[in-house]
């Protein structure tokens, strides 16, 4: 089944996987979580590396998925499309970008909820990438 998926399906299969993921760890190593905009504004080496990576994966999703034909391929163009614009701030503006997140901060209780959304988020994509 897995060679006749198309690429939305397909990229909604590995987002919805590391949304899933990322939310079971969230909730099973909540502390870790809390520090991690933290550690990305404090640690220049490891917030510019990320800052990279998010930007690549951001690119290489719009690159290869821009399509807003059905509510699962907008749903992944605008997943590409947030990353993108994400890694670009992060590499322009990173201490202020992730100021932001000041707004709600990130504590062992505070995490919970970010990673009930992801895992249910998550799991919805997988259902529909897989479907």
């Amino acid at each position: 089944m897995i060679d006749t998926l198309t690429i939305t399906q397909i990229l909604a299969v590995l987002i919805g996987l590391y949304m899933v993921a990322a939310g079971i760890g969230a909730l099973t190593d909540r502390d870790s979580y809390a520090t991690l905009i933290g550690d990305l504004t404090d640690f220049t080496a490891l917030g510019y590396v990320t800052s990279v990576l998010v930007f690549v994966l951001g690119a290489v999703i719009v690159a290869v998925h821009n399509l807003w034909t059905d509510p699962l391929a907008v749903v992944v163009s605008l997943i590409g499309w947030i990353v993108l614009i994400g890694g670009v701030l992060m590499l322009a503006i990173r201490r202020q970008f992730l100021g932001l997140a000041d707004v709600v901060p990130l504590t062992a209780t505070t995490v919970v909820p970010f990673g009930i959304f992801f895992i249910m988020f998550g799991a919805v994509l997988l259902y529909a990438g897989l479907a």
